[in-house]
């Protein structure tokens, strides 16, 4: 079980949240470990009664004694004695050594004059005793009701929220704003790996998330003029190349030697083949159509259809039935599926395609065939171009069949750049044959 959360904002909220706890956790301790139980306020004011209560006491007995009961309110009682009103065992606390260490620096008074004690009824109420030794040896004896320290979870049952919940609203909301730029440059990334064009990002946000921005703009903007140039180039490179192919084509034709005349033009057309071909793989038609929403249920069904009406034998399968929306680029994802079912066909006989959704919508396409299957150290190595590993399947084998991409060696490289075009993965292996005859299967794995 993940508790800690996987979000930036979260992990934000999170640590501002452990460092309130440890704040207050912090003063707690404080707190119980100084043992303060009355106020501090009122203990200075105990301390002031109690210097007063001792100056009248200083005066003549009788005047003394008068003026003592004068004070005498609801809340103290003052009273001259010959002896303090305390014992001498009486519990000493931090609230004691602070009045006693008041009271010696105000009066003047030696510690064995001073006698303090405080008993406690309730968390609000205790009974604080005060004797004090006049000049005169007797003592002054104060009886008052401090206000006493609120227990430490009263105040945390106020100051935690008021402390907590507005700096959680604020923060959520400025985090809020600050990921903002974060968020959109992972939609165009994703966008930009299945890809399609974005416009450049709009550089706002604090300094690391500008920077970050302006770099993706400017990867964006190197990435688009790297395509074009290399689609460009190759262009020239293959209108350059088709007019000595058609020369040669013509002169060909004057040669009388009927073998080696056709020779000569069987080897022209495959490299009028190979330039055309070429030139398609190298427009990469992923970067020129648009994105849109499609069922993939029916891209499928049309791919099959398609191939049925050529007499191959071409089956679906499906997981479930109904419609598949999926947004992709929907001609560039048929001519991967065309080219992975035409290799099915050309040398496994027949195609069977499959159609599965995964853990989080992510989608699974398989294209099994029953034909002879690929070595496993060459299951990389067919989707170079130009690669084509078994002999027997040549360009004359099959220029009575198709003059496409397949003839070449270009079907699988094609095929690979249409799928990782859209962010997913194309792979090749070997069934084992528990199924059905043991064959190759490709499986296409196109993110949600």
């Amino acid at each position: 079980m993940r508790l800690w959360p996987r979000t930036m904002a979260g992990q934000l909220i999170g640590l501002l949240l452990l460092g309130l706890v440890a704040a207050h956790a912090i003063g707690l301790s404080v707190v119980l470990t100084n043992g303060e139980t009355i106020h501090s306020i009122s203990r200075d004011q105990m301390v002031e009664h109690a210097a007063v209560a001792w100056r009248l006491g200083s005066l003549p007995e009788a005047q003394a004694r008068r003026a003592l009961e004068a004070a005498r309110d609801g809340n103290a009682a003052y009273a001259l004695g010959p002896g303090a009103e305390i014992t001498e065992g009486s519990e000493q606390g931090y609230d004691q050594d602070a009045i006693s260490a008041k009271l010696q620096k105000l009066l003047a008074l030696p510690p064995d004059a001073i006698r303090i004690s405080l008993l406690r009824h309730d968390a609000r109420n205790a009974d604080l005793r005060i004797a004090l030794r006049t000049p005169a040896g007797l003592w002054i004896n104060t009886l008052q009701q401090p206000v006493m320290s609120q227990a430490w979870m009263r105040p945390l049952r106020f100051s935690v929220p008021v402390s907590t919940l507005p700096v959680l609203v604020i923060v959520f909301l400025f985090v809020r704003r600050i990921l903002r730029p974060i968020k959109a440059l992972a939609h165009a990334a994703e966008r930009v790996s299945r890809g399609e064009q974005v416009e450049p990002l709009p550089v706002t946000g604090p300094a690391e998330a500008r920077e970050v921005t302006t770099a993706f703009n400017l990867m964006q903007e190197r990435l688009r003029r790297f395509v074009e140039d290399r689609t460009r180039m190759l262009g020239a490179i293959s209108h350059d190349l088709r007019t000595p192919i058609t020369s040669l084509r013509l002169r060909a034709e004057l040669v009388d030697d009927p073998r080696l005349k056709a020779a000569m033009i069987r080897t022209l057309e495959e490299m009028r083949v190979m330039v055309e071909e070429t030139l398609r793989f190298a427009r990469d038609d992923a970067r020129s159509e648009d994105t849109r929403e499609i069922d993939l249920r029916a891209l499928l069904r049309e791919v099959v259809e398609e191939q049925l009406a050529q007499g191959r034998d071409v089956q679906l399968r499906s997981d479930a039935a109904g419609a598949l929306p999926y947004r992709c680029r929907p001609v560039n994802l048929k001519r991967a599926l065309s080219n992975l079912v035409d290799n099915a066909v050309r040398y496994g006989q027949r195609a069977r395609l499959a159609l599965s959704t995964g853990a989080g919508g992510a989608l699974q396409i398989l294209v099994d065939d029953d034909g002879p299957g690929i070595a496993a150290d060459k299951l990389q190595e067919v989707f170079k171009p130009f690669v084509r590993l078994d002999p027997s399947r040549s360009r004359s084998r099959s220029r009575g069949q198709d003059q496409g991409n397949g003839n070449v060696g270009l079907g699988l490289a094609i095929a690979r750049s249409c799928v990782e075009a859209h962010g997913g993965r194309l792979a090749l292996e070997n069934r084992d044959g528990q199924e059905r005859p043991a064959g190759l299967r490709a499986v296409i794995c196109l993110p949600a």
